[in-house]
């Protein structure tokens, strides 16, 4: 499947996904069940490891929304690294990034995509504005149709940021190609989520070994 250049150009929305890709999302609520069910343990290191990149990500998002890499930097980084994809059996590729163009009603909000793919079956996501932040469910349709684009597994998962929010998506192709996607899950309010993020990174990782 050649949707590369249709990321940006022809896929925009969740109906351009299900005419141009026939790509649909499910309504089946068991098809994703993986990042509720059976979550590992955080241990009391991981836990205060959380905090510290919680505390960093505030101090640094003080002066406005993190562009250029600096999610990468802060957040996703030490997150794989406290989820053990930085060590084997693990191997993380990087697939060439592409533009990302979201319609607003007041303008066009342009921004990239960066990627990260481990063991072909657990994609990171990480959604960048090149003057302000982009919404990651905004994003998702794009986001799904670079997945599809670079597809080397039936099913494969996937982790969409953007430093405040993250969303976990679920992709299945073949004759029923379908979809679906988590919660969304946020690092900005004392009561953040990362942990939880943390959780659910470590058990597709398992999955991905599988």
């Amino acid at each position: 499947m050649a949707f590369t250049a249709a990321v940006t150009d022809k896929i925009k929305t969740f109906k351009d996904l299900q005419d141009r890709c026939n790509l649909n999302q499910t309504n089946d609520i068991d098809f994703f069940t993986e990042w509720i069910e059976d979550l590992p343990d955080l241990t009391n290191d991981e836990k205060t490891e959380i905090a510290s990149i919680k505390k960093i990500y505030d101090y640094q998002r003080l002066d406005g929304f993190l562009l250029e890499g600096m999610i990468n930097l802060l957040v996703i980084s030490p997150l794989l690294r406290l989820a053990g994809f930085f060590e084997p059996p693990y191997k993380i590729r990087s697939p060439y990034g592409v533009e990302l163009e979201i319609d607003d009603p007041e303008e066009t909000i342009r921004g990239f995509i960066d990627a990260l793919v481990i063991k072909d079956k657990l994609w990171v996501l990480v959604v960048e504005g090149k003057r302000n932040g982009i919404p990651v469910a905004a994003a998702l349709p794009q986001l799904i149709a670079y997945m599809l684009s670079q597809l080397s597994q039936r099913i494969i998962y996937g982790l969409a940021t953007n430093g405040d929010e993250f969303i976990f998506i679920k992709l299945e192709t073949g004759e029923d190609a379908r979809y679906d996607y988590s919660t969304t899950f946020s690092l900005l309010p004392t009561r953040h989520e990362l942990g939880r993020v943390l959780q659910i990174l470590k058990k597709l990782g398992t999955i991905a070994l599988s």
